[in-house]
């Protein structure tokens, strides 16, 4: 279920926003029944502005969890995303699914240049959520 990837690039991120985010996404689970299929979603916005979920499962085909996180940036006027961060229960950082993606470049192209944090083999990285679509 967990990915490793080796990436070709290096993206530079800014480190004090992704440890919030990732400081969000372990609160979040920590608050969450979770299992193998659920996955905290942390989103940066360009105005600033820090979004987040639990996805109880990311299989799930109606993704009603994330089609909610995605009227939280509707009702907000703030749909342009910088950074999306992705995490299992055993803090694994991953890419979020596929549709989930797709759902997220659908409400604003720009978000295909959103920054995506994952861990690889050098530890964390990033990559756009438009490579990841490729």
């Amino acid at each position: 279920m967990h990915a490793r990837f080796e990436l070709s690039t290096k993206i530079s991120i800014d480190q004090t926003i992704f440890e919030n985010m990732k400081k969000e996404a372990e609160e979040l689970l920590c608050a969450a029944e979770s299992d193998k299929f659920t996955q905290a979603i942390v989103l940066f916005s360009v105005k600033e502005n820090m979004y987040s979920a639990i996805i109880k499962n990311v299989l799930a085909d109606e993704k009603t969890d994330e089609k909610s996180l995605l009227e939280q940036l509707k009702s907000a006027k703030d749909t342009e995303i910088r950074y999306l961060l992705s995490m299992w229960a055993d803090r694994e950082l991953d890419i979020s699914s596929y549709a989930f993606r797709e759902l997220l470049c659908s409400l604003n192209p720009k978000n295909a240049e959103a920054v995506v944090f994952v861990t690889t083999f050098d530890g964390v990285s990033a990559i756009t959520i438009d490579k990841t679509m490729r």
